[in-house]
């Protein structure tokens, strides 16, 4: 048995920010629009919120790993001036920032309560509206906001179907902004969701056929916006591969990969979608031999004969992108392999269609050094 629930309107396409206002209109009357602090110092965020009216608030308090703190603020705002309709105008920060608050800001806070806390949200929340300016999370379209609490030293993911925006409002030429860092981070998270939400153990053939277009349309198009970030065809088309892979793991959950991420990004400061990268190519390996005739389909959409193909694939896009792919490079040494194994064995893990053990774990990060 198998279960699918998008409740998001999807509107997709170039120029598609101009309806912004009829969108909010039909929601709201007293928006908010939450960004983070680069963007809200770029003319974007001044065109957008000349299209709301010069008086609509901006929320920028947020961090590029968003924070408990982040979501509590913004809640504040949001109590406080009266806003009955959130806009999330970024990347994944933005976007999971707004979630939360959105539905925290009616339900009560801190939301630390519901994060740690054991608290269970209902379905009480406002109207968002998320507006992607990355290529890579597929926040628009989850109902999932991941979060750190630097206080606890904990980060992880808060799912809640209330969580899910009321509109994605996904425009590629927002896109074209971004650093080739950014490009490159986000485009491998963007391939890690979609392989991830297919080899899950939860998979399910609506949200794989979701995953291997995605698949297909980061080999085809990320190399493309990270030599031009002027081709608006690759930013389209990453644009999409984002949005796909959003719809490819909502419901089937991460596994191994974003088990590995959250340690990564928390102690190591990497971005989210450069810490999937690191153990991506390495788990595609570990995983092939449980994969059975699954295996050769998802190397099939990369354009490879199989999956160790596709695994030299994504080590050769992450070399190419840029990102870090040893640990060394991200301030790991021998001496902290143990606490990275321990930190790593978050409940996604168990959705990893061959079982992880420390062990295991420990020999690819070794090899990994």
């Amino acid at each position: 048995m198998w279960s699918y629930r998008q409740p998001t309107q999807i509107v997709f396409g170039l120029g598609v920010r101009e309806a912004l206002p009829e969108h909010v209109a039909a929601l709201g009357s007293s928006p908010v629009i939450v960004t983070d602090r680069v963007l809200a110092t770029l003319p974007v965020i001044d065109e957008i919120t000349g299209t709301l009216g010069d008086d609509v608030p901006i929320f920028s308090d947020i961090d590029p790993n968003p924070t408990v703190g982040s979501v509590d603020a913004l809640t504040d705002l949001i109590r406080d001036i009266g806003i009955d309709v959130v806009v999330a105008v970024g990347g994944g920060s933005s976007l999971d920032c707004a979630k939360a608050a959105s539905s925290v800001a009616v339900q009560g806070g801190p939301v630390r309560r519901y994060h740690s806390g054991g608290a269970t949200l209902d379905m009480r929340h406002l109207p968002l509206i998320a507006m992607p300016t990355t290529a890579g999370t597929g926040s628009e379209v989850t109902p999932i906001s991941v979060l750190g609490d630097p206080e606890k030293d904990f980060k992880a993911p808060l799912v809640h179907d209330s969580f899910f925006p009321a509109i994605a409002l996904v425009d590629p030429e927002l896109t074209v902004s971004m650093p080739r860092s950014v490009t490159a981070s986000t485009g491998l998270d963007a391939l890690a969701h979609a392989i991830e939400g297919y080899w899950s153990k939860n998979h399910q053939p609506i949200c794989d056929s979701f995953a291997l277009q995605a698949v297909e349309l980061v080999f085809q198009h990320l190399p493309k916006a990270l030599e031009d970030s002027s081709d608006m065809a690759a930013r389209e088309g990453m644009s999409l591969a984002a949005l796909l892979g959003g719809l490819a793991f909502q419901a089937p959950s991460n596994a191994a990969v974003h088990a590995c991420s959250f340690p990564l990004s928390n102690d190591y400061h990497l971005a989210h979608g450069a810490a999937c990268a690191m153990t991506l190519d390495h788990f595609i390996r570990f995983n092939g031999a449980a994969m059975g005739e699954r295996g050769p389909a998802l190397a099939e959409a990369a354009g490879c004969a199989d999956m160790t193909e596709l695994a030299d694939a994504v080590a050769a896009l992450k070399a190419a992108s840029g990102l870090p792919t040893t640990l060394s490079e991200i301030g790991v040494s021998e001496g902290d392999l143990s606490a990275l194994v321990e930190a790593s064995f978050h409940p996604l893990m168990q959705n990893n269609p061959r079982s992880v053990t420390p062990a295991d774990l420990e020999t690819m990060y070794r090899e990994m050094l």
